[in-house]
């Protein structure tokens, strides 16, 4: 038994069903239950700090949200809530995308701006001859 469709294609990424359809009848007629009980929902939605660029933007999970180049280098907190994300500033709601993404968030914190190491500029005058 097979557990897609076939229209006279063969679709090599679906696998065929290890139960025979005795086992499905079984099963069926049994009430059969998923494995394991549901996973449950988060109680409240995840809350991560980022920080925005000098062009106005930030990434999370992959995924570039543009909040305005007002924001440019504070840190704001984005809430990843259901399907979509929340970007705040303070209490403040900026504004609300949807998950174009599949990507989990990987971090959780924001990052400091690296330093900007000047070098000194070297005239001819340092120069060894």
């Amino acid at each position: 038994m097979s557990t897609s469709f076939r229209l006279g294609l063969v679709r090599p990424w679906r696998n065929a069903s290890r139960l025979t359809p005795d086992h499905l009848r079984q099963l069926l007629a049994a009430d059969g239950q998923p494995a394991g009980p549901p996973p449950t929902p988060a109680p409240e939605p995840m809350r991560v700090e980022r920080r925005v660029s000098c062009r106005g933007s930030l990434v999370i999970a992959g995924q570039r949200i543009h909040v305005g180049i007002a924001h440019a280098g504070t840190s704001l907190t984005v809430e990843a809530a259901g399907t979509t994300f929340r970007v705040y500033d303070a209490d403040q709601l900026i504004t609300e995308v949807a998950h174009c993404t599949t990507k989990a968030i990987a971090r959780f914190k924001a990052r400091k701006p690296e330093p900007h190491d000047e070098q000194p500029s070297r005239s001819p005058a340092h120069r060894k001859e």
